[in-house]
């Protein structure tokens, strides 16, 4: 059978459908509870929670120097996650201890750029992280350095 009939006439639209009647209800008055008890279907009180106790770990000065030892060596490592601790390390050093990180600078830019093109998606947002927390601790410091660790971060 054709799809069109042969007078050429337009297609017959089909009949529309019924539209389905919305149910309208007023809300009934809900009576507020007298027991103490938990409603699921009522507004959470005002309470908070207690707050959880947040802990804060601080280094004592005489240990920089071998955190700073062990962050040198992590950023050898041929193990991601080893790696990528390191660069925190070396993100808290930049913002927290700069002074420390100064003489192996050129060290951690190189390894943060090798990083950068890491596979891994953690290891890349870290040293993206850890880039912008070196600009921002050495910003001025990085374009008078005559290495070429600023060179290879851009």
């Amino acid at each position: 059978m054709a799809l069109r009939p042969i007078d050429n006439a337009l297609p017959v639209p089909p009949p529309e459908r019924p539209m389905k009647q919305l149910k309208v209800s007023a809300p009934a008055a809900q009576k507020q509870p007298e027991s103490k008890a938990n409603d699921e279907n009522m507004a959470p009180l005002q309470q908070q929670p207690p707050a959880g106790e947040a802990s804060i770990d601080y280094v004592p000065s005489e240990q920089l120097v071998a955190m700073f030892q062990r962050m040198v060596e992590g950023l050898d490592s041929k193990d991601w996650i080893m790696l990528c601790a390191s660069l925190n390390k070396a993100r808290q050093f930049a913002i927290f201890h700069s002074e420390l990180l100064l003489p192996n600078l050129e060290k951690a830019m190189s390894v943060v750029v090798k990083s950068m093109k890491n596979p891994r998606s953690a290891l890349i947002k870290t040293s993206i992280m850890a880039s912008s927390d070196i600009f921002s601790a050495y910003g001025d410091k990085l374009l008078d350095s005559t290495t070429d660790a600023f060179d290879s971060l851009v």
